[in-house]
């Protein structure tokens, strides 16, 4: 039974962090859009570790299949953004931009975020 416990706290410690949904919301004035926001935030914090073009230990340990070069890409992964990098009335995510990434989102940049992807989702 001991070994079964340790084995379970192991595993548990050893799982990727997630944090929790922001309870953000879309904005019903000046919401923004990938064109507006999405795709420069993604340039700016994301794409040095979350890119198609890169490989390897280029990746900075991003798994291969999480990019966000494009829209549709970043659509796929929306929970997964709001739960490591978003900030709402819920939770604040600094997941991501991992540790020691320069530069690093403001605090309003990742309330927009939160923003941002609730209004991908329609939320």
């Amino acid at each position: 039974m001991t070994r079964w416990l340790i084995l379970l706290a192991v595993s548990a410690c050893t799982g990727d962090p997630i944090g929790e949904d922001t309870g953000s919301t879309c904005p019903p004035t000046d919401p923004p859009t990938y064109a507006s926001f999405g795709q420069a935030f993604m340039q700016t914090y994301c794409l040095d570790c979350h890119s198609e073009l890169l490989q390897g230990d280029d990746r900075h340990g991003a798994p291969v299949t999480i990019d966000f070069d494009t829209r549709s890409l970043v659509r796929m992964n929306t929970s997964d953004i709001d739960k490591q990098a978003a900030f709402g009335p819920n939770a604040k995510n600094r997941l991501m931009p991992y540790q020691g990434h320069q530069p690093i989102p403001t605090d309003e940049e990742r309330i927009r975020l939160g923003e941002y992807i609730a209004c991908e989702i329609g939320r």
